[in-house]
């Protein structure tokens, strides 16, 4: 089954992959003669700054790649808005490994597309690629940037450039509204000032923010079905009981926490569901004394834990309401203290063996349909759960979980 699953789960995410794809939505392009031409745009979801775009001017007609040389700008009707700027950009590093010993900035030039944030008297824009996230301001008929910076002082303590407060101190006429210190360098924070800067002149702006309407933490109910199965290899002296334990229909029910990421039109979610399961089990073996007495031997399995399955899901969108999905998780097992394996034998002793914790692999596909309602099949890599020595487990698991989300 496990190898039939696995064709399955692949043939769909393949298929998935390239019939649901990010949307054509409407919008605009502005070429470099200054002149607005209106269509359809495919919709990224960017989380860095774009050097191209794919846009068709209506759904009959194939669509064209335009990169930053070709046009001024473009926009999705109400959810992004780039502008084409060449402006300065601080090339120094982010990374806390990585820092200086320079308070300056270390600025370089570039051509860009910069994401507009807040538009208005007062504007404010984004700047992101793969090393760097940086923020500008329009200053009369200039882009300029907000500085801030962080750098190495004395071996181990980081310093920081906040020079942007003071820029943004001297933006707004309200003489009633600053910065402050409380203001991150941040998308969030600086949004919220350029806002106040317009709405305390009751200038008109406009604010891009697809995000904000966007649920992007979920809470749902998955009760299901396990279909799971056990072989033990025994290789104690007195071994009667490698054994095939063969397959059991238990219940399991869990509580999976979801956080949608914030790009990419919500395609990507970090997932974690702790979630109850059992497996038990008995096995009788007769075996033939010297002195020809037939006698019984047992092996008990009782085994109930909490498993704590963290990792990434992947969504594939088939239309408004109706979705596929695919996870992959590491599954962190924790035993319940009675679960143990038991072997009573006629003339020994009886032995236990605890179940210990383990770790193994788990891969899901599933639907689901108005952000409500959800079917997934669910399969677990192979599991050893005790200690190294006389006996070797190999647990399986296939799910059948429904869902049900509460927010």
């Amino acid at each position: 089954m496990n190898k039939q699953f696995l064709t399955l789960l692949l043939s769909v995410m393949l298929g998935a992959k390239l019939s649901a794809q990010n949307k054509f939505e409407k919008g605009y392009i502005i070429n470099n003669a200054g002149n607005k031409v209106e269509g359809l745009i495919k919709n990224m979801d960017w989380s860095r700054s774009p050097s191209q775009i794919e846009f068709q001017q209506d759904t009959n007609t194939p669509a064209k790649s335009y990169g930053i040389e070709t046009i001024k700008g473009f926009e999705i009707e109400g959810k992004a808005k780039y502008i084409k700027a060449e402006v300065d950009v601080d090339t120094s590093s982010d990374d806390i490994n990585a820092l200086n010993d320079d308070a300056k900035p270390l600025f370089v030039k570039q051509t860009v597309f910069l994401k507009t944030v807040v538009e208005g008297k007062y504007t404010l824009y984004r700047y992101a690629n793969q090393n760097v996230e940086r923020f500008f301001y329009q200053k009369e008929d200039k882009t300029e940037p907000l500085v801030f910076k962080r750098y190495m002082v004395s071996g181990s303590h980081i310093g920081k450039n906040n020079t942007y407060l003071k820029q943004l101190e001297d933006v707004s006429d309200c003489g009633n509204t600053t910065a402050g210190s409380a203001v991150e360098y941040r998308e969030n924070d600086l949004k919220a000032l350029f806002i106040k800067f317009n709405t305390c002149g009751n200038e008109e702006y406009k604010s891009f923010d697809e995000k904000s309407n966007k649920k992007l933490f979920h809470l749902s109910i998955r009760p299901g079905v396990n279909f799971s199965s056990l072989e033990i290899k025994n290789n104690s002296p007195h071994n009667v009981f490698n054994a095939d334990y063969g397959s059991k229909t238990n219940f399991r029910i869990g509580v999976e926490a979801e956080f949608v990421l914030p790009f990419n039109n919500n395609k990507w979610a970090i997932i974690a569901e702790p979630t109850y399961q059992y497996f038990k089990a008995d096995q009788e073996v007769f075996t033939t004394t010297i002195l020809g007495e037939k006698v019984s031997n047992k092996a008990s399995v009782k085994y109930s834990s909490v498993e704590v399955p963290v990792g990434l899901r992947y969504y594939a969108f088939l239309n408004d309401k109706s979705k596929l999905f695919f996870n992959a998780s590491a599954i962190f097992d924790i035993p319940m203290g009675d679960s143990e394996i038991v072997y009573n034998m006629h003339y020994y002793a009886e032995e236990k063996f605890k179940i210990e914790s383990s770790v193994n692999l788990g891969l899901g596909i599933g639907y689901k349909y108005n952000d409500r309602y959800s079917i997934e099949f669910n399969m677990h890599t192979k599991r050893d759960f005790v200690k190294p020595g006389q006996n070797e487990t190999a647990y399986k698991n296939f799910s059948i979980i429904l869902g049900y989300t509460l927010f």
